[in-house]
């Protein structure tokens, strides 16, 4: 999303314009990182059914690559969304208050988002370290690696919440609406 020049120019539009990058950096880092796991996921099931009826044998660890990728899909594509401020929302009642409890609103449900996110993050590196003596049994890799993913991904939404804070605070917030639309004039 772009910064028309009064805004990048303006008080509030240099932390803005920060904040708005910052999150697009976010979302493209975390979408790439999803993009290159579906890939990895199809490819590898593709060569285990092309290996299986082709040559008659069967690549054990086939099976262990979408166990290990599927999570990180999964939790970069909610980075990914929340980034874009696309995530799943009922918004209604919100679109309908006006621009202080709006504002409120947005900074109260952040507010909790970050603080649920980062412990739900710190309680997850529980499970790693748990996970980390179990391995898969043909790759003889750590299911940490895909435990990792949820600290990540957590960290990920709670750094995603404390960037929309700070955008309200610096009334940035204008510059975060989703890029979709809501059904009402995308026929």
């Amino acid at each position: 999303m772009k910064l028309s020049k009064e805004s990048r120019n303006s008080e509030v539009g240099k932390p803005a314009s920060l904040l708005v990058s910052s999150k697009n950096v976010i979302y493209h880092a975390f979408k790439w990182v999803a993009i290159v796991s579906i890939v990895a996921i199809f490819l590898s099931l593709l060569l285990g059914v092309v290996v299986r009826y082709v040559f008659s044998i069967n690549l054990g660890w086939i099976t262990e690559v979408p166990n290990l990728l599927f999570p990180w899909l999964t939790m970069c594509a909610i980075v990914a969304a929340a980034a874009k401020n696309e995530h799943i929302g009922v918004e209604l009642v919100v679109e309908k208050l006006p621009s202080l409890p709006k504002k409120l609103v947005t900074l109260v449900v952040n507010g909790i988002a970050m603080v649920a996110f980062a412990v739900m993050a710190f309680h997850g590196l529980d499970v790693v370290e748990m996970a980390g003596s179990q391995r898969f049994p043909i790759t003889q890799l750590g299911m940490s690696w895909a435990y990792w993913s949820v600290v990540i991904g957590f960290m990920g939404v709670a750094v995603v919440s404390f960037i929309n804070i700070a955008m309200v605070l610096t009334g940035g917030d204008q510059f975060s609406e989703p890029k979709v639309s809501h059904g009402e004039d995308g026929l």
